[in-house]
């Protein structure tokens, strides 16, 4: 083979490379979404200086408060850190056919669907291959079914996970814990305790994430209704706190090394910032319920909307009052003919108290309501937004 095909290669080989193997320190899928509110965050500081006035101090207020509840709810579902917990500088086995122990950290961390657990120790431990680094991050998954016992094809998730980690000699601690999570039976129901609490609290921080998206393009429109879903968004993300807490059943997981070093559990930061992400989201929508009832000018002026869009024309179903008149052509009398007559009536798109129409403007029309809800009504004056129709007043009934 001539030089380009033969560098290198060796008599002919292959290019053959060693291993490049690190330790995985973050959550690719967690600090994905991290940077992504990064990028969005920055691409918004750019353009703020564009916006004049107190309108850049009001969109700076709506865009941070909207990025951090979206970025709690998916750093909520994505995040690994729910429950937690560490021991430092325990003594331990390491592996198969290694009788020395080694000093090592032991970290786990639990999330809605998954269970890391980690593994250090300082260069030097293993006396036989001192170049050997113990820097382990294991990942054991138990979304889905529970599977049948056992850790056949038809066994849970973690299980064949559990049955994998063990032909590939993966260091005897993160065994240990991971068993714990893996076995089903007796008082030993941790790994489906975790799996139920998760599932059902999935499911509502990913219900409380559409609210969020149309809270979003309502605070576009109508504020109330912006300020409902702003609730209901909280609401469900404490849902997901109240199920993580309390469909977990069984005894407390506690993973003893010795009598000192005892791995317990406690919340973690991922819980927390999903009971913050929701208290904003309530929070934030009782402010703008109660800005719409008692200072809706000052509201639509913060979120930069036309006051008249929280309002909407009412139409009502007029019946002709010519009864008197035959139609000239011989087709049916005034009386007889209906048709939809648009009303330049004014009222809140986010309000549905009962009412009933009143004619203002000229004090000599009348109005007659019959049971059926059409209204008969002769011609008025002006109207209030002066088109040349019946205007009609809204009171509550």
């Amino acid at each position: 083979m001539g030089i380009p095909y033969s560098v290198l290669r060796e008599k002919g080989t292959p290019a053959i490379y060693p291993p490049n193997k690190t330790a995985v320190t973050l959550d690719v899928t967690e600090m994905g979404f991290v940077f992504a509110f990064i990028f969005l965050a920055f691409s918004f500081l750019i353009i703020l200086p564009g916006i004049r006035g107190k309108q850049r101090w009001f969109t700076l207020i709506r865009f941070v408060i909207a990025m951090f509840i979206g970025a709690g709810i998916l750093l909520s579902a994505w995040g690994q850190e729910w429950e937690k917990a560490e021991i430092h500088e325990t003594h331990t086995a390491y592996k198969a056919f290694y009788s020395e122990e080694i000093v090592a950290d032991i970290g786990v961390k639990i999330g809605l669907n998954s269970v890391n657990i980690t593994l250090k120790a300082p260069d030097g431990n293993i006396t036989t291959h001192p170049d050997e680094k113990i820097n382990y991050n294991e990942r054991f998954n138990f979304w889905g079914g529970q599977g049948r016992r056992g850790f056949g094809r038809f066994a849970g998730r973690i299980n064949r996970e559990f049955r994998e980690a063990q032909w590939s000699g993966k260091p005897l601690p993160i065994l240990w814990i991971a068993e714990y999570f893996a076995l089903d039976g007796e008082g030993i129901r941790w790994g489906r305790t975790y799996r139920t609490a998760g599932f059902y609290a999935w499911i509502m921080i990913w219900t409380a994430f559409p609210l969020w998206i149309l809270a979003m393009a309502l605070s576009f429109m109508v504020l109330r209704y912006c300020g409902y879903f702003l609730m209901m968004t909280g609401g469900f993300l404490w849902l997901g706190n109240i199920m993580w807490a309390t469909v977990r059943f069984g005894i407390e997981l506690k993973i003893p090394f010795s009598t000192e070093k005892i791995l317990i559990f406690s919340y973690g930061p991922t819980f927390y910032l999903c009971f913050i992400a929701g208290l904003v989201a309530v929070v934030s929508g009782f402010i703008v319920f109660i800005m719409d009832i008692r200072f809706p000018n000052e509201l639509t002026t913060f979120f930069n909307v036309d006051p008249l869009a929280d309002y909407e024309e009412t139409f009502v179903y007029d019946k002709g009052t010519g009864a008197r008149n035959g139609a000239s052509n011989g087709g049916p009398a005034e009386s007889e003919t209906k048709s939809w007559r648009k009303v330049s009536a004014l009222r809140k798109a986010s309000s549905r108290p009962r009412r009933k129409y009143t004619p203002h403007g000229n004090q000599g029309g009348s109005q007659q309501l019959d049971n059926g809800g059409d209204i008969q009504m002769k011609s008025y004056g002006s109207s209030l937004t002066g088109v040349e129709n019946p205007a009609l007043d809204v009171i509550d009934a």
